[in-house]
């Protein structure tokens, strides 16, 4: 039987336009792309807007793994979808990462502790540990995974290395120009969408209050101007009427000019 994928990341509305999940998007893109048992896996649509808890726990119940971008805006409400996916299938593999997870093992422990229903959490860059999780999600092993925090069948807390970040970040898949989310516009022809663009990674700045500013995010890596405008292009061509670049410092380099 192949294993089901549920993703999850809830996100606001820029008038009646919802945003494309970007961050699930990039990392099913990553994995589809590196997988070496790609075949053995089906992704289910990402849930991408709010939707009752027991609505979404409907859709996600068939899964085997869920994975969940937790951010300030949906955090709540992705705990309440896990909780209530752990009390129906206790089987079921839940998976949260995103900057609200914290990233000091003694930060990290005692977030899972305060949320038991969770299995694995990840810190850092997420396409590393994604992929990982899938690799290895047949014998449920997850020692060799980088970035990830577990409690292992000694039922003691597990805080595995942080992976290196990706420098040549071309080498991450466009969810746009991969087809990610062509199964998104046409299952849901009516919705409006908002795209999210991203031409760098990193922050060269250590502003106290930013996720983007601690010390493992200092270089900045970019993505090529040319896929930029393949995404551009791609924007204009499905009718997108709002994007919201995510870059922390978009305008710092002489090509932002360009774009």
């Amino acid at each position: 039987r192949k294993i089901e994928i549920g993703t999850v990341q809830i996100g606001d509305r820029f008038g009646s336009d919802y945003y494309f999940p970007y961050s699930i998007g990039v990392l099913q893109a990553y994995a589809q792309k590196n997988l070496s048992n790609l075949g053995e896996f089906i992704f289910k649509l990402p849930i991408y807007k709010r939707i009752e808890v027991a609505s979404a726990v409907d859709y996600l119940i068939g899964a085997d793994v869920v994975f969940f971008s937790s951010y300030i805006w949906n955090h709540e409400i992705n705990l309440k979808i896990a909780d209530e996916l752990k009390r129906k299938k206790s089987n079921i593999i839940i998976v949260f990462g995103g900057p609200q997870i914290p990233e000091s093992p003694d930060g990290a422990e005692q977030y899972l502790s305060n949320y038991s229903f969770l299995d694995i959490i990840c810190y850092g860059e997420g396409e590393s540990p994604f992929l990982g999780i899938l690799e290895n999600v047949h014998e449920k092993t997850w020692e060799k995974v980088t970035s990830i925090g577990f409690i292992n069948k000694n039922n003691q807390y597990t805080h595995n290395p942080q992976c290196e970040r990706i420098k040549d970040i071309d080498k991450i898949p466009s969810p746009y120009l991969s087809g990610i989310f062509n199964a998104l516009v046409e299952a849901y022809p009516d919705e409006k969408w908002a795209a999210i663009l991203e031409t760098n990674r990193g922050c060269p700045f250590s502003c106290s209050y930013c996720y983007s500013g601690k010390k493992t995010r200092s270089s900045v890596y970019q993505f090529a101007k040319e896929r930029i405008y393949k995404e551009i292009d791609w924007f204009s061509e499905h009718k997108i009427e709002f994007v919201f670049c995510c870059d922390a410092n978009f305008g710092m380099f002489g090509r932002d000019r360009e774009i």
